[in-house]
Parts: C-alpha cells; sequence; structure tokens
C-alpha cells in the first residue's frame, strides 16, 4: 500500500493521478472517499511521447476539498468483473 500526501486550501479544487493497466482491464476505484472530499469527475491520459499498445495510462481523479481537517482518500486498482484489488492507495488530504 503506497500513502501520499496533499495540502490544499477549502474550497479548492484538486487532482490525483493514479498509474492504470486500462488495457488490461485494471482501473482505479474509490474504496473511501469522506464527506470534506467531493467527486468532481475522473478521466483518463495517456503518457506524453509515442504511446505503444498496451502502454500504462493514467487515471486523473477530479475533486474539491469542502472542509478543513486531515481526510482520506483510498483507492483501489482492481478489473471490475473481480473482487480482488491488486493494489491499493490512500491519499492523506490536509484541508486548510
Amino acid at each position: 500500500m503506497s500513502t501520499d500526501v496533499i495540502n490544499v486550501a477549502m474550497d479548492e479544487e484538486f487532482t490525483i493521478s493514479l498509474k492504470s493497466i486500462a488495457t488490461a482491464g485494471y482501473l482505479w476505484k474509490l474504496e473511501s472517499l469522506p464527506n470534506a472530499i467531493q467527486l468532481l469527475g475522473t478521466e483518463y491520459e495517456k503518457p506524453a511521447g509515442d504511446a505503444k499498445p498496451g502502454d500504462a495510462t493514467y487515471q486523473v481523479f477530479q475533486f474539491r476539498a469542502q472542509k478543513a481537517g486531515e481526510h482520506k482518500i483510498t483507492f483501489l486498482l482492481a478489473r471490475p468483473w473481480e473482487n480482488k484489488a491488486i493494489e491499493s492507495r490512500t491519499v492523506t488530504v490536509k484541508v486548510t
């Protein structure tokens, strides 16, 4: 499990970019999202440069901080049709 820390101001929008293996069916999903953080959307970005078939992409989540404090967002990397995640990631968001 990997843990990161992001510092943001109240009502600020921010993004979290996670490397995914979409071509193999692995996508990130939110396991836990505190009420103090609003999900605005998600999109996929390919890395810059010459992309080859099967290259990893980045899944970018957009959020807005709605309440001051320290909040944890947990993501799971899994195939939608399988019950087991191959990776988890927790991001601590410190909102001032």
